[in-house]
């Protein structure tokens, strides 16, 4: 099934001009720095707050809204858990959000990320430009297997403890990193 059939997509908040940080301001912008492509997941503690000139087509981020990463040479998604209160998604972003009870926000956040996806928009994006910027209806065409509710549910339970796994290797190895640092210049130190 197309993506535009299971959910409605929307391109983040576009400003006109700098954005003025403002430490009263109403709302809080989540840009493309805020974002960790390798662990996909977003930093919230240091959003710039301001006061946006807001339309009608502006969304605030909720609890299972995916991002996708438009522009540049990595294209890739996160699912958004927690956020603060009032939080827009930059220009960079489009906003997904699931409008089909038959799909898992978990299962179509991970299916956006896997290979497929990359291959599909590889054909059929601007690569030629200077920064590769996805096309809304090249979005809305991705095609999306939908399996039943529990098969979804699995997927994304795996994907949740793969995460979780590729987390704490990357912590182990720095406090491998850490150690072994600690032994070499304590070798030093008492060879003196």
């Amino acid at each position: 099934m197309k993506l535009n059939k299971i959910a409605d997509i929307q391109s983040g908040y576009i400003n006109r001009g700098k954005i003025e940080p403002r430490a009263n301001g109403s709302c809080l912008l989540l840009q493309a720095k805020d974002v960790d492509a390798d662990q996909l997941s977003c930093r919230t503690n240091a959003l710039i707050r301001f006061n946006p000139r807001l339309s009608g087509k502006d969304w605030f981020l909720e609890r299972g809204d995916i991002l996708f990463m438009a522009r540049g040479a990595r294209n890739h998604s996160l699912l958004i858990d927690k956020i603060p209160a009032s939080v827009l998604a930059a220009a960079c972003f489009f906003i997904i959000r699931v409008s089909n009870s038959e799909v898992l926000p978990e299962y179509l956040w991970w299916y956006l990320n896997q290979a497929p996806v990359e291959e599909y928009l590889k054909r059929f994006s601007g690569r030629s430009v200077h920064m590769p910027v996805v096309r809304r209806a090249v979005l809305e065409g991705i095609d999306i297997p939908i399996p039943p509710i529990t098969v979804q549910q699995q997927v994304a339970d795996i994907n949740a403890l793969m995460l979780k796994e590729q987390d704490l290797y990357r912590k182990m190895a720095e406090k491998r990193k850490f150690l072994m640092t600690e032994i070499c210049l304590r070798s030093i130190r008492e060879s003196r």
